[in-house]
């Protein structure tokens, strides 16, 4: 007999179809019901071969080649379902709240000449068993990081992703700016703020960004000359006023004061010793921002010193510290969407079909997260593992628990071509597996 499904199911597999209906809408009508297969396929699938993805949902309906060649030589833009893709997660963060993009790279391994955009890189993460130089794709990433409100634990999801050239002028950071660009003509109404390391946070990217209305929070090197604001004189002397003060040195910065906190910072409590100023940064060419020297405490003792800078003076320096610690859940979303989700397994020979393959996946992965955020509760209801705390949930344990209902749903019938909806049918839930079709995509 078939387990009937719970409302919970009935709730997540309805919100499921509205993201699908959604992102439906970037491709012809023709073409949603192969893109409705991979779609869940990628959400199931924990490797990046779209044959895996295919036999993750079993009752996929045309022949295997149909769907690699929708892939390669289908008409349609991979770039038109990733501004979906930013519309969909942007529209969930609530209204009057700043969209916290996070910006970051990733280097996906790679042996063959021939892959599309690799290169050699540097391994910045200084593994014993790894060279400090390797073969790869180096792929420039944004995410819209999100507060679950169950567990209070910072999720990112995914939008966009472009790989860096392997040959040419066209930088990370000249990627990074067309990429922030492009989320910027998707967002219009709301405002956004930028959360990148150090490596990011020069002249290069700073000034189309704050051109573009983005509010900066960023850590930078302790080598960037800082400087305090000028005293006011009240006497007129010639020439035009000062604009630098002070330079902020080491010394300089030990005669602030310093405050002590103890604050949730990086899924823990920590002991937090901060010093803060309003400076002007010469990188930024003297544009005023709030700077934060902060440190923390841990069992060996203090770490080093490290600077953190918000475009936006009006902050204080805990709340920069905050912010700033919403980019960290981009880290391990790296390691998610490339390890557990297979996006180090993509072999495509083309940058168009690695580009297309690559935000599908990308969308799978979002949509699990998205329904973590939005559909906590009933996503802790069929998705909830005796071991685990009773109130977390992640998009791995959703996929594990989407993948005993989703096989068992004809998907391609799901597309309503009348109304240009997707609905799962719950009548239609089957114990076994739908007999392949020989037809085209």
């Amino acid at each position: 007999m078939v387990a009937m499904l719970t409302s919970d199911h009935k709730e997540i597999l309805r919100e499921l179809a509205l993201y699908t209906t959604f992102l439906a809408s970037a491709l012809s009508p023709t073409a949603v019901p192969t893109f409705c297969e991979l779609l869940f396929g990628c959400m199931l699938s924990g490797q990046g071969f779209v044959t895996q993805a295919l036999l993750s949902i079993n009752n996929f309906q045309c022949v295997w080649s149909s769907y690699h060649h929708w892939l390669s030589q289908g008409k349609w833009r991979w770039r038109s379902l990733a501004c979906r893709l930013i519309q969909l997660v942007c529209s969930k963060v609530p209204r009057g709240e700043l969209i916290n993009i996070g910006l970051d790279d990733w280097v996906v391994e790679r042996f063959s000449d021939k892959a599309p955009a690799c290169r050699t890189h540097h391994q910045h993460s200084k593994k014993r068993n790894r060279p400090t130089y390797i073969w790869g794709q180096c792929w420039v990433s944004l995410a819209v990081v999100f507060e679950r409100a169950k567990d209070e634990v910072f999720t990112a999801i995914p939008v966009l992703s472009f790989p860096s050239p392997a040959s040419g002028n066209a930088s990370k950071l000249k990627i990074a700016v067309a990429m922030l660009k492009v989320v910027r003509q998707e967002v219009k109404v709301q405002g956004l703020r930028l959360l990148t390391d150090c490596w990011y946070m020069n002249w290069t990217l700073m000034q189309p960004v704050l051109e573009m209305g983005y509010e900066v929070v960023g850590q930078i090197p302790l080598n960037r000359a800082l400087y305090a604001l000028p005293l006011e004189s009240t006497a007129k002397k010639r020439g035009r006023p000062k604009k630098y003060g002070i330079k902020m040195t080491p010394p300089e910065v030990e005669k602030l004061p310093e405050y002590q906190t103890t604050v949730r910072i990086y899924g823990r409590f920590r002991k937090i010793r901060y010093r803060t100023r309003v400076c002007r940064a010469r990188f930024l060419k003297g544009r005023k921002v709030r700077v934060v020297w902060g440190r923390f405490e841990n069992d060996k003792g203090l770490t080093e010193s490290r600077i953190f800078i918000a475009t936006n003076t009006g902050l204080e320096g805990i709340d920069i510290l905050r912010i700033y610690a919403k980019r960290w859940p981009v880290e391990p979303m790296f390691q998610q969407i490339k390890h557990s989700f297979g996006c180090r397994q993509l072999w495509q020979q083309k940058l168009r079909t690695l580009l297309r393959w690559m935000h599908l996946k990308m969308a799978g992965y979002a949509l699990l997260q998205l329904l973590t955020v939005c559909k906590n509760q009933a996503s802790v209801g069929i998705s909830r593992i005796p071991w685990r705390d009773q109130d977390t949930t992640t998009a791995g344990m959703l996929r594990f628990a989407l993948a005993g209902i989703i096989p068992r749903l004809p998907i391609r019938e799901g597309w309503n071509r009348y109304s240009q909806k997707y609905e799962f049918n719950f009548n239609s839930l089957t114990d076994g597996i739908v007999k392949e079709k020989k037809k085209a995509a």
